[in-house]
């Protein structure tokens, strides 16, 4: 650690709009490693430790410590003489590797106190909020080793996360076999902190964003304002007891590419649009979205059912004042690195934008073939596809022109439960980082994150499928587990 303190070089990093936007929460994921070969010196605990540092001086920024104004605008102080260290754990357990294999990883299977942050960024006991927790946790017999590591999205998005853990690796490698070339592999990596990257590839041209998203980021909400000027550390406390994982469940399925290959030439078929550019993944996050309306939809039956002549009365009053919803909210993420043509500049801020549309409940609640899936898959398409730079231009216009507007779509998914936010992480590296003793056989986020996120991950080298974390209300997901067409196409891990 004395060594990186010497390397650190005072800096302020304002951050960028875009960094605010998913600001409240962590990016938490755990690495099973097995020892296949049960060797002695498997995954070392000092080289570990002194490749950790190493790795950090490749990301100082991770030792700064946050400064508000107060206005949604946030700067990463690095200020040698007051570092904000990381926390970096370590324990030991009397859990074997092979336990958890057979309990597929669940987390009930899981060593007590692995994971030692949640899902809300909140201050740790010095009073600061920590810019990256490691817990290494050594299993019984050393049979294998899991790491946990957390950041939050203050400072980086997947990309930045998995970078670094990639070079975490890397120079372990490296530093345990002696390899010259390896540790020069790791140098020559580019890593931009850099939040003016984005502004000087933004493209002169604009394009009109639609109308949903401007409602969600505009619309006049007092709570909203006030959380934006709260410190991070006074929301993060806040919003840590909102109870976001109250009565939420999670699930994660896996689906084969050859499924979903063969589903998305069927749902092609039904679609009028040649030009149209129709992803898998378009097509999954379509059918997670009728999925989730089809349960919402029984959900209400039950409730009527079940209700009494008043209670009844009632939703029918408050539905003939306000309006009976006819749509469902939709949230899909984007990487604005792929829109401005910087995919390969080594960006490590925070590069996700959402995408705000609203799907009517009319095609979501139909029952699901691939004619009815078509319609939706169109819709999710459309949003990939308008994801060009002028659109980004303009969604960076709009959060500048109100810096405090970023809690706003945080409130508006809290009143409206049936939203969902869809992020697509089967393009980063969860399954790059090796330190010498393989790759994990296993890399999953932590339990209950928040209600009505969904999450596409890629699956360990071996298969080629689509990993599917599901988090939403129990009632709610009682429905997904009996979808005769999910059940059909996907194959439930835990």
């Amino acid at each position: 650690m004395d060594k990186f303190v010497s390397t650190v070089e005072n800096q302020e990093i304002p951050l960028h709009p875009l960094d605010t936007q998913a600001a409240f929460l962590n990016v938490p994921y755990h690495f099973f490693y097995p020892n296949t070969n049960q060797s002695d010196s498997f995954m070392p605990k000092n080289v570990l430790r002194d490749s950790f540092y190493r790795a950090l001086m490749r990301f100082p920024i991770l030792a700064g410590y946050l400064r508000s104004e107060g206005t949604g605008k946030t700067t990463v102080v690095v200020d040698r003489g007051d570092l904000n260290m990381p926390e970096y754990a370590e324990s030991n357990s009397d859990i074997l590797f092979s336990e958890l294999q057979e309990a597929k990883f669940h987390h009930s299977s899981w060593p007590k106190g692995l994971s030692t942050t949640g899902p809300i960024t909140i201050a740790g006991s010095d009073g600061r909020i920590k810019l990256m927790n490691v817990h290494i946790v050594r299993l019984k017999d050393n049979t294998g080793v899991v790491i946990f590591v957390s950041m939050p999205h203050y400072v980086v998005d997947g990309t930045g996360f998995f970078s670094f853990v990639e070079l975490w690796g890397k120079l372990c490698m490296a530093e345990r076999i002696a390899d010259s070339t390896l540790m020069q592999q790791a140098a020559e990596l580019q890593f931009v902190f850099d939040r003016d990257l984005i502004s000087r590839s933004l493209p002169a041209k604009r394009k009109p964003l639609n109308a949903e998203t401007v409602d969600v980021y505009t619309g006049f909400s007092p709570l909203a304002e006030w959380l934006a000027w709260l410190s991070p550390t006074t929301r993060g406390s806040i919003l840590s007891k909102a109870k976001f994982s109250s009565n939420v469940v999670s699930h994660t399925f896996r689906v084969s590419q050859e499924s979903l290959e063969s589903l998305r030439n069927n749902v092609c078929a039904h679609i009028d649009e040649p030009e149209l550019q129709v992803a898998t993944t378009h097509v999954l996050a379509a059918l997670v979205s009728k999925m989730v309306a089809q349960a919402h939809l029984k959900c209400r039956e039950q409730s009527t059912q079940s209700s009494g002549v008043l209670s009844t009365l009632m939703s029918l009053l408050s539905g003939a004042i306000f309006g009976a919803e006819t749509s469902q909210s939709l949230n899909l993420l984007a990487d604005v690195r792929h829109g401005l043509g910087i995919a390969d500049q080594g960006y490590m801020g925070n590069g996700l934008i959402p995408h705000n549309t609203q799907c009517a409940l009319s095609v979501l609640e139909t029952p699901t073939d691939a004619k009815s899936l078509a319609a939706a898959t169109a819709i999710v398409s459309k949003i990939y596809g308008n994801a060009d730079g002028p659109l980004v231009a303009s969604f960076v216009d709009m959060l500048l022109a109100r810096p405090s507007c970023f809690t706003r779509p945080m409130v508006y998914l809290a009143r409206h439960p049936r939203s969902l936010v869809i992020t697509n992480e089967t393009g980063f590296k969860l399954y790059k980082a090796d330190f010498g003793d393989g790759l994990p056989e296993w890399v999953c986020t932590i339990p209950s994150f928040v209600a009505n996120f969904i999450g596409f991950l890629p699956s360990p080298p071996s298969s080629t499928d689509i990993v599917v974390n599901i988090t939403l209300k129990e009632p709610v997901m009682k429905h997904i587990l009996n979808n005769e067409f999910w059940r059909d196409l996907a194959t439930i891990v835990y």
